[in-house]
C-alpha cells in the first residue's frame, strides 16, 4: 500500500505543515463556537459557510473534491431538516434552515480537515489527545482495510465481466448479493492471515511512525484564530 500521505486531496496546503493536535483543536472549537449561532440569526450562518468555503480556495482544496462529500452528507442533513419542518414547531423554516448552514459548516470542516491531514496522522492526534487505545487501533485498521475490500471487490467484477461479458439483465440483484457474499468471505479469510501475520512479526498496538508530527504553541494559535473570529461574529 502506498503511503496514505499521498491520498491528500491538498497535499500543497499551507494546513499539511500545521501540527494534527492543533488541528483537531481548531476543528472541535470552531463546530462548538458554530453550534451556539442562534437560528433568528441566519444571516450570520450564511456568512459563515461563505468563509469556509473562501477557506478552501485559500488552502488549495479541489472543488470535485469539496463537492464530492458534500453530496454523500445531503441526504443525512435533509433527513435532519425535514424533522422541525414535519413537527410543526414555530419557526420550523428558520429553524430548519439554521440546521442545515450549521450541519453543511460541520461538514466543510471535516472535509477541510481530511483533505489537508493524512488519516493516520489524526488517529494519532486522537490517540494523544486521550482517546482509548483500542478504539485508536480498530480506527487504523478500519481505514487500511477498507482499500483492501474495494479492491476485491473492483477484482471480482472484473472477473464476472470477463465470463458474462457483462449481460446480466436478468437477476441482477441476485447477482450483486452473491459478489457482496463473496467480498465478505475473502476478506474475512484475508483478515485472519493479515492478523497471524501481525501477530508473527511481534505487533503489539501501536504502528512505528518514521515521522513524527512536531508540536509547537503557534500551531495552536493559528488553529484557534477561526474560532475566535467566528466567536466575534456571534456576539457582534
Amino acid at each position: 500500500m502506498t503511503g496514505l500521505s499521498a491520498t491528500l486531496a491538498a497535499a500543497q496546503s499551507p494546513l499539511v505543515r500545521l501540527d494534527p493536535k492543533a488541528k483537531l483543536c481548531g476543528v472541535f472549537f470552531t463546530v462548538l463556537v458554530i453550534s451556539t449561532f442562534p437560528a433568528a440569526r441566519n444571516w450570520t450562518l450564511i456568512v459563515l459557510v461563505l468563509i469556509l468555503t473562501g477557506l478552501f480556495l485559500l488552502f488549495r482544496v479541489p472543488l470535485w473534491y469539496l463537492l464530492k462529500r458534500c453530496l454523500v452528507a445531503t441526504p443525512f442533513i435533509a433527513m435532519a431538516v425535514i424533522v422541525p419542518l414535519a413537527s410543526g414547531i414555530p419557526d420550523a423554516v428558520d429553524v430548519s434552515t439554521a440546521i442545515a448552514l450549521k450541519a453543511y459548516s460541520a461538514v466543510l470542516l471535516l472535509i477541510l480537515l481530511a483533505a489537508t491531514t493524512p488519516m493516520e496522522d489524526i488517529i494519532q492526534a486522537l490517540r494523544q489527545l486521550g482517546i482509548p487505545r483500542g478504539l485508536a487501533l480498530t480506527a487504523v485498521l478500519m481505514f487500511r482495510y477498507l482499500f483492501v475490500l474495494l479492491e476485491e471487490w473492483q477484482r471480482i467484477s472484473r472477473a464476472r465481466a470477463c465470463r458474462s461479458g457483462n449481460h446480466h439483465h436478468v437477476g441482477r440483484t441476485r447477482i450483486l448479493a452473491n459478489q457482496v457474499s463473496m467480498v465478505f468471505l475473502r476478506g474475512w479469510e484475508r483478515s485472519e492471515r493479515v492478523a497471524q501475520a501481525l501477530l508473527v512479526r511481534g505487533f503489539k498496538g501501536d504502528f512505528p511512525r518514521l515521522k513524527r508530527s512536531r508540536s509547537g504553541k503557534w500551531d495552536f494559535v493559528l488553529s484557534l484564530l477561526l474560532p475566535l473570529a467566528l466567536l466575534v461574529l456571534r456576539v457582534g
